[in-house]
């Protein structure tokens, strides 16, 4: 433990601050984070934002039982820190103190992602160059394309954990962003299309055919939507397109496996471990394992090293995600899941990378399965509610098949259904497996990068509400 530091901190500090705040019965855990980051935006053929920043500071976390204080410091000096950490263990109920030093021994991670590019200078006219060349594919793409904005964000986060029980972990996590949304036109008629690329790694990722293929998606979502049709209503068969469908997993399953939901009894799945949830085609998988994923880490905001959880296979419930607290709380094994958006918050079970594993069904006879139906190859968003796992979601492309064949393009439509329902009414699983572009930030009181993923996927029937016809 010699000649580590953080900022100046040491692990000879984290025993001085663990000396300071703990009492018996207690955990703490210090959380530092330093992030730099660069944005720039590209709007109307010109720049309009380009800057950088840089924030950081330390969250105490103090646990008794199942009470938690927690406070944070934007400084790394060592004062600071232990008046914030008697401000966190004031829940204290116990008085007797500790024995110290704490010996202390690192957690090393995985290693999913490298950071090449740590960000020293601002490099702005190599930003603009790439958001010049993906808004100018954009225009050629057709010239229904009457307007391309575009976006890229970049960012280092270092973070160095420490806790009482003596662990303690380093880690550079990059990410970088890209986002382009066009508007097309015809006739007086305007529709838009979105599309983007996230990674684990710096801008130096994003290349030509990157650019190529975000602005395709995008130009071909906005033209196709000149010619949509309205969807039909009523209960029929959906498919579900591989990759940018998995969010209907992410969010009608996922958050309902997470610990906390669990814990509280507010969610679906409660008490339901080893019972039948699903179809025997779905196997659901959590994974924060996979190299460069937005949503891998090599250890989590708990020091727990990541792996892949299988949460329901072959459609038997069989754990939760979880963290310390929630893990210890259902009596249950870590799944390094505890996660937090920044040292401001406490960490929280949240999902990684979450998908459906591949079946072995042809995507193609997948389409042909269908006399009538709905395609939905990417989502706007949606809603679920945990505690029954009812959801309403939102396409934002799709399509009408007839008679095994995708026919036209359709919009204003939602799917509505129950999760854990919706499940048992998968009868077909491609083996196509595909993770989305990367670009999901997951909203939990929190925000959070995740990765979803999906196979094509044929529902036999869900509710789909569009226009009577």
């Amino acid at each position: 433990m010699d000649g580590f530091e953080f900022f100046g901190f040491t692990l000879e500090d984290a025993n001085r601050v663990f000396a300071e705040i703990l009492k018996k019965g207690q955990f703490a855990e210090l959380y530092f984070e330093f992030t730099e980051r660069v944005n720039v935006s590209f709007e109307d053929d010109i720049v309009k934002i380009a800057k950088t920043s840089q924030s950081g500071g330390v969250g105490v976390r103090v646990v008794e039982g199942e009470t938690t204080g927690y406070a944070y410091c934007e400084s790394f000096d060592l004062k600071s820190i232990i008046k914030t950490g008697k401000f966190a263990s004031s829940i204290a109920s116990q008085r007797n103190t500790l024995t110290f030093p704490v010996n202390f021994s690192e957690v090393k991670g995985l290693s999913l992602y490298s950071a090449s590019l740590i960000l020293k200078d601002f490099r702005l006219q190599e930003r603009v160059k790439l958001l010049k060349e993906i808004t100018g594919l954009a225009y050629r793409h057709s010239d229904l394309i009457k307007r391309a904005d575009a976006s890229i964000s970049d960012k280092v986060k270092k973070i160095f954990i420490v806790n009482s029980d003596g662990q303690y972990g380093f880690d550079t996590r990059p990410f970088v962003s890209l986002s382009l949304s066009v508007v097309a036109e015809r006739d007086g008629k305007r529709e838009f299309g979105r599309s983007g690329f996230a990674k684990r790694g710096g801008y130096e990722l994003i290349n030509g055919d990157i650019l190529k293929n975000v602005s395709d998606k995008a130009c071909k979502k906005a033209i196709q939507n000149l010619d949509a049709k309205p969807a039909p209503a009523g209960v029929m068969p959906v498919v579900l397109g591989a990759g940018e469908s998995g969010v209907l997993i992410h969010e009608s399953v996922g958050h309902p496996l997470e610990a906390d939901f669990i814990r509280k009894k507010s969610s679906a799945y409660t008490g339901r471990v080893g019972e039948k949830v699903a179809s025997s085609l779905c196997t659901i998988v959590d994974d924060g394992t996979i190299p460069g994923n937005t949503g891998s880490l090599n250890f989590d905001d708990e020091l727990t090293i990541t792996e892949k959880t299988v949460l329901i296979e072959k459609g038997i419930l069989k754990t939760f995600m979880t963290d310390k607290l929630n893990a210890k709380a259902v009596g249950i094994p870590l799944t390094g899941n505890g996660r937090r958006e920044s040292f401001q918050y406490n960490p929280i079970p949240r999902m990684r990378v979450t998908y459906m594993d591949r079946g072995e069904d042809n995507p193609e006879d997948i389409i042909k399965s269908v006399k009538k139906g709905i395609l939905c190859l990417s989502f706007a968003g949606g809603q679920v509610d945990i505690a029954s796992g009812d959801f309403v979601f939102v396409p934002d492309e799709s399509f009408f098949i007839e008679n095994g064949e995708v026919k036209y393009p359709v919009k204003n439509l939602t799917l509505i259904g129950n999760g854990p329902d919706v499940l048992t009414k998968v009868d077909m699983v491609g083996h196509d497996l595909k993770f989305s572009s990367g670009n999901w930030i997951c909203g939990k009181g929190q925000a959070v990068p995740v990765g979803i993923g999906m196979p094509t996927v044929r529902i036999a029937e869900i509710t789909v509400g569009g226009a009577e016809v």
